[in-house]
Formats: structure tokens, C-alpha cells, sequence
């Protein structure tokens, strides 16, 4: 089953987070940014209330323009600091890497735009220049 969300319309969708699960493969084609979502996805408690006969889950995101994203990870300052750190901009290929350890937390969704906060083994964020997303569920 397939849902399409728009987000260069007057008013934004409302769509579902699939909060703790884990994207198993990441992929890049025709100007679309692919996650590939972990088998059994039904078991996480996010998705069970609403698709609770899903295999998995793959969301495309259709950038606005190539190369439409921006990754950025959480750093401590220096070694030694116990101070806050900071969020660092990655290369985007560096977002693929990863792939399968790689937690789908949240997103906030803007008009063409979409923030996604992810966990890898620090806070990971994905701002992404987006026209609309496709939910794509496997059962």
C-alpha cells in the first residue's frame, strides 16, 4: 500500500513517524532519497496501531533538487571537555555508511522541507529539500 504526502501544498500533511525503527539500507536514485526500513517493523509500538500487518516500510523522499540534503552529526568539542558540543556537517555520502544502525527518531515537516532526527551512535539530522514523500508499506 502506498501513501503520498505533499508538502508544496497550502496546507501539510499529517503523516506517521516511525519512531525506533531502524533503516536497514539507504539508496539514492532519480533525485530520490530512499530509507529501506527493518523487517518485522509491526513489532515497534509506532507502527503497530496503525499498520499492524507490516513487513516493513520503505519512504521516498523526492528532493527538490539534486543533491537537495544536508546531514549533520552531534560532536563534543575536544576530548577532554565535558561541555555541550555542537552539530558538524557531514558530506551527504557519509549518510550512507549508516545504513543498518542507522534509528528513524522523528521529523518535523515544513513547506518543501522535512527535518529528520535520527540516531546512529549520536544524534545524526537530515534537513532535506523536499516536494513530497511516498510511504511505501510491505506486508
Amino acid at each position: 500500500m502506498k501513501e503520498i504526502y505533499y508538502l508544496n501544498k497550502e496546507s501539510l500533511p499529517t503523516m506517521c513517524v516511525p519512531h525506533d525503527c531502524v533503516i536497514k539500507d539507504i539508496q539514492m536514485k532519480d533525485q530520490t532519497l530512499i530509507f529501506i526500513f527493518e523487517d518485522d517493523i509491526s513489532s515497534r509500538d509506532s507502527i503497530r496501531a496503525i499498520h499492524p500487518n507490516a513487513k516493513s516500510l520503505i519512504i521516498r523522499y523526492h528532493l527538490t533538487e539534486e543533491n537537495g540534503f544536508s546531514v549533520y552529526k552531534w560532536r563534543k568539542p575536544g576530548r577532554f571537555s565535558r561541555k555541550d558540543g555542537c552539530y558538524r556537517r557531514l558530506d551527504n555520502s557519509q549518510l550512507f555508511a549508516y545504513a543498518g544502525h542507522l534509528e528513524y527518531l522523528y521529523h518535523n515537516v515544513g513547506y518543501c522541507s522535512i527535518i529528520i532526527k535520527l540516531f546512529a551512535d549520536s544524534g545524526v539530522i537530515l534537513d532535506a529539500y523536499v516536494d513530497y514523500l511516498e510511504y511505501e508499506w510491505i506486508e
